[in-house]
């Protein structure tokens, strides 16, 4: 399987789009053929309103809005879905690609968005070949021979948010370097969840790995963790033991000589964002639970008056949840509850900042509501919480946590 892998990569060539009923948008910003359901009132955004074939995409500096629609091939033949060569600052979402080749390509192109995008049943989900400064965040993208690629120097790439999932191989690279890689759900694929061909110098935490087998590095050196207390990877063929409950296994997670996970997590890795805050705040977590309804309420008379609060859904004998909390959203220290009563363990100084705080605490298996609120809250207040403003939240980059901090300090 490894050397059919390999054949495969090593025979991919790039191929172009589909004549037939291919779109084009061309330099000067028309569309071409007329009468296509694909139109702009500005030459920036482009936004479709039915179901196409191709699109070929010759413009820098525009948007490709699918709006729900799809592109859609017929399976092995149908060449590449969307296709940018030597392009940049083009931002790609809200689209199905489907039954290509190659779902989308990226040739020569940099400054590219790929986000929000369902990408399933080509043979190539995402390929990039000599393309860099490109972002590819929260896509779903399933059922495809090969999930996402990059080849021949990819480098400073970010990889964020997405769901790479039931694949055969899930993500590979092939001598391309110094890309991130964070934050994705790597689940169910066939062979791998990442392989590694000649790719070294390459950034991989706080994924979710979960493929039947996991890394193949072939003459590759990566870092596959963010340090402490950030951490690394959640593996579920990895069981170790957290004795200082921190939410980090204490032995490293070796992969071969030249990878190692330092700091695995002893459970999956989620992330919230608020994004109608100023600036954007990340909530992130750390839990063997499953975990829902998150909501953050703030007082608009004082905005460091935040409450956080969450259910848990623990099986077997207990569960944990590590949080890092921003100060930007609770600054000074913070009280957690269960069910109205206090967690029968809690460790408010696992590790904290000027910019961020993280906190660990556990309580016994089954399903609890979970509440966070500023230390001199108590529960006497809480119902006052009820008057607060309810935010929004939804998945974004960890990056942006530091970003998101630098802008408040």
């Amino acid at each position: 399987m490894i050397v059919l892998s390999v054949m495969c990569f090593s025979d991919f060539r790039v191929k172009t789009v589909v004549a037939g009923n291919m779109i084009r948008i061309r330099t000067d910003g028309s569309i071409s053929p007329l009468g296509t359901p694909l139109s702009t009132v500005d030459n920036v955004t482009y936004t479709l309103s039915d179901d196409v074939g191709s699109i070929f995409l010759e413009r820098d500096n525009i948007i490709l809005d699918g709006a729900g629609h799809s592109v859609q091939g017929r399976g092995i033949g149908s060449g590449t879905g969307i296709y940018l060569n030597g392009r940049s600052n083009v931002e790609i979402r809200n689209l199905k690609i489907e039954a290509f080749d190659v779902g989308l390509l990226l040739n020569g192109s940099c400054d590219v968005l790929v986000t929000k995008n369902l990408i399933v049943d080509n043979e190539y989900g995402i390929q990039l070949f000599y393309s860099s400064e490109n972002m590819i965040s929260e896509n779903d993208i399933f059922g495809n021979s090969f999930g996402v690629g990059f080849a021949d120097q990819s480098e400073n790439n970010t990889v964020f948010g997405n769901a790479i999932r039931s694949n055969y191989d899930g993500f590979w690279l092939r001598h391309s370097s110094n890309n991130t890689i964070f934050a994705n759900g790597m689940i169910g694929n066939d062979m791998y969840s990442l392989a590694f061909y000649y790719s070294s110098d390459n950034s991989v935490y706080d994924n979710n790995l979960t493929s039947n087998q996991q890394i193949y590095c072939d003459g590759s050196a990566n870092a596959w963790d963010d340090g402490y207390p950030s951490g690394g990877n959640y593996w579920s063929d990895f069981v170790g033991i957290d004795s200082n409950q921190d939410g980090i296994i204490d032995c490293a997670y070796v992969l071969d000589a030249n990878n190692t996970d330092n700091y695995p997590l002893a459970g999956s890795f989620l992330f919230y964002s608020f994004s109608n805050s100023t600036p954007s705040l990340l909530v992130t977590l750390v839990s063997n639970s499953t975990v829902s309804d998150f909501t953050i309420s703030v007082s608009p008379d004082n905005p460091e008056q935040s409450m956080i609060r969450f259910n848990v859904t623990a099986e077997g004998g207990s569960g944990f949840c590590r949080v890092c909390i921003p100060a930007a959203l609770m600054n000074g220290t913070c009280h957690v509850i269960v069910d109205g009563e206090e967690p029968y363990y809690v460790n408010y100084s696992v590790a904290g900042s000027t910019v961020e705080r993280w906190i660990y605490f556990a309580y016994p298996g089954s399903s609890h509501q979970i509440t966070i609120v500023p230390e001199f809250s108590c529960l006497i207040i809480l119902p006052l919480f009820t008057a607060m403003t309810l935010l929004a939240v939804r998945p974004r980059q960890r990056k942006q946590l530091a970003r998101a901090s630098s802008a408040v300090s």
